[in-house]
């Protein structure tokens, strides 16, 4: 069939909790996939940059944020009905012990190279989650998308800052976050 895109009137979307059972009975093991509007989608292999960026940003993120949030790297959040991406950080409300995966975050954040389609469309699930933030840092041209104030599915904000910026997430106004030491290193010489 040439053109799949005929069936999407026909599929029927995957539950996150459907998932979460077929998970749990090893239906997907040895597979790293996320459910993104129901459909099962495979996570891409990391690039030497982008696996770099996620680590600093890791060290950086803690280093400034983690006494204001828990920093979750790479774990599911719960994004609505038919959605459960696994951001690489999620900042969260810190919790005493673990419970049930995370429904809301101060901050979202993806780190793209080959993916920055996909961290783009994910834009609109984590919009409808109400989370207040979402960054997507763009390895290849060592930029930061910062999308903030949303609408059911839409960000109202939306800008880009470089490497000789600073950013204050919404959450933690108080909280200069240069971008320097992640963007910096990734700029094209």
């Amino acid at each position: 069939m040439d053109d799949l895109s005929l069936l999407d009137a026909w599929l029927r979307p995957l539950k996150v909790s459907e998932y979460l059972a077929l998970a749990d009975l090893g239906a997907f093991e040895n597979e790293r996939l996320e459910l993104l509007a129901g459909r099962l989608v495979r996570k891409v292999p990391a690039s030497v940059r982008r696996g770099w960026a996620v680590s600093a940003l890791n060290a950086a993120l803690v280093r400034r944020l983690g006494g204001h949030a828990m920093v979750q790297p790479s774990s599911p959040f719960r994004a609505g009905e038919h959605s459960m991406p696994e951001p690489d950080f999620a900042l969260v409300t810190a919790t005493a012990a673990p419970g049930p995966y995370p429904t809301s975050a101060c901050l979202l954040v993806e780190v793209s190279d080959e993916s920055l389609r996909l961290s783009r469309f994910k834009a609109e699930l984590y919009a409808a989650s109400g989370s207040p933030e979402y960054w997507v840092i763009d390895v290849a041209a060592a930029r930061l998308e910062v999308y903030r104030a949303p609408k059911g599915e839409v960000w109202t904000e939306r800008f880009t800052l470089g490497p000789a910026d600073t950013v204050r997430p919404v959450a933690f106004p108080e909280v200069d976050f240069p971008l320097r030491d992640i963007l910096g290193p990734l700029e094209p010489h």
